[in-house]
């Protein structure tokens, strides 16, 4: 299995989301293969093809390029509720990623003031210092934690070798508007029963997200081994977290 394709260029959509509404995608990876700093087991692109988190500049888009494509989108007479930095692995592995979400604001401000910014983050660059200066400029950072110990998540999201769990979590604390998106599986490795699951619950509770969004993986992956987790199953999640611990939880499912 090789996962959906690549999104082949900078923007993408609008797509509806079941978040956040219109998004426009913004993709400032490469376009002809996935570049993360994480190799999750049940990616939707398929197995990790440069895996690092000190990537090459010159793989990237330049800021012009960026700026012009995200310009000329919102010139469009269309409906947007949220840009959205996502697309082929990390946003913010860019290594100028923090002049492009600058950039991104001032055209936002220009052409769709009543627009905001998202990004999708793995929160493996949470302590870069241009990071954490981004995160500041945008509405709604959603930021992946979808293990509570770092045996779990070294065995789910297979990170490069110099991200530590710790450190993430010291980097989470930090982040003022957080949002926790946790995916959760099933199977020989899960998530969601035993230690691995009163482990990731005390993390988030310890961390004090504004939200928690828990879904499930939807479509094909690399490991047979990787099970969905049915929609019944994560609404009882989602009350366990909210009846006993106090979280704002929203639950995602294809319908």
């Amino acid at each position: 299995m090789t996962g959906i394709s690549l999104q082949q260029g900078i923007i993408y959509g609008p797509i509806f989301s079941r978040r956040i509404g219109r998004s426009l995608g913004i993709n400032l990876l490469p376009i002809n293969e996935k570049l993360c700093s994480f190799d999750c087991i049940y990616c939707q692109y398929g197995r990790t093809n440069v895996h690092t988190i000190d990537p090459r500049p010159e793989t990237f888009p330049s800021v012009d390029s960026v700026l012009s494509a995200i310009e000329y989108a919102l010139k469009k007479p269309r409906t947007i509720n949220y840009l959205t930095f996502s697309g082929n692995g990390e946003p913010t592995l860019h290594p100028d990623f923090l002049e492009i979400v600058k950039g991104t604001r001032r055209l936002m401000e220009q052409f769709r003031p009543d627009t905001k910014l998202a990004l999708f983050s793995n929160s493996s660059l949470i302590n870069k210092p241009l990071v954490i200066s981004s995160l500041e400029l945008i509405d709604l950072p959603m930021m992946k934690l979808d293990a509570g110990d770092e045996g779990t998540f070294q065995a789910i999201n297979q990170p490069v070798r110099s991200v530590r769990f710790s450190e993430i979590v010291q980097g989470l604390r930090t982040i003022p508007n957080l949002v926790i998106q946790s995916m959760l599986i099933d199977g020989c490795l899960n998530n969601i029963q035993g230690d691995n699951y009163k482990n990731w619950v005390r993390t988030i509770v310890d961390l004090e997200p504004q939200a928690v969004h828990i879904y499930s993986a939807e479509r094909p992956t690399n490991y047979r081994s990787v099970k969905s987790v049915p929609p019944t199953r994560l609404i009882r999640i989602k009350k366990d977290l909210q009846t006993n611990y106090g979280l704002s939880v929203q639950v995602y499912w294809r319908e």
